[in-house]
């Protein structure tokens, strides 16, 4: 039943980050382009994560999650990222202009998801 559930949020989840692809895209623009950081992570909660800014109050907009931003070096310094697998992390995250990092908290079942941002249709 559990995995049921799960595989049914992460459905959610990636239909919500379709949505809002765009805007998630401009703001790891901002962070990489503002010397922030060369790995912005979305965290994406139900709760009320205090990890990162709030961008999208899932009350707000009528959404599953709301998504925060951070970047990669505070959740080492959080240690929710161990500073010994952080090799591994950046290999896993690749391209950070092409693709993004979601820190997923779902109950004890959080991790990292990484996806390719959407190609935008470029208008002529």
């Amino acid at each position: 039943m559990l995995n049921k559930e799960i595989e049914a949020a992460l459905t959610t989840l990636e239909s919500q980050l379709n949505e809002i692809n765009e805007m998630l895209k401009e703001v790891s623009d901002d962070i990489i382009q503002g010397g922030f950081s060369e790995y912005p992570i979305f965290v994406a909660h139900q709760e009320d994560a205090k990890i990162g800014e709030l961008i999208i109050d899932r009350s707000e907009f009528d959404f599953p999650f709301s998504i925060n931003a951070t970047v990669m070096e505070r959740l080492i310094e959080l240690n929710i990222l161990t500073d010994d697998r952080k090799d591994q992390f950046i290999k896993a995250f690749g391209d950070t202009k092409n693709n993004m990092c979601i820190l997923w908290l779902f109950g004890q079942h959080s991790q990292f998801i990484f996806m390719p941002f959407k190609k935008m249709a470029k208008a002529n």
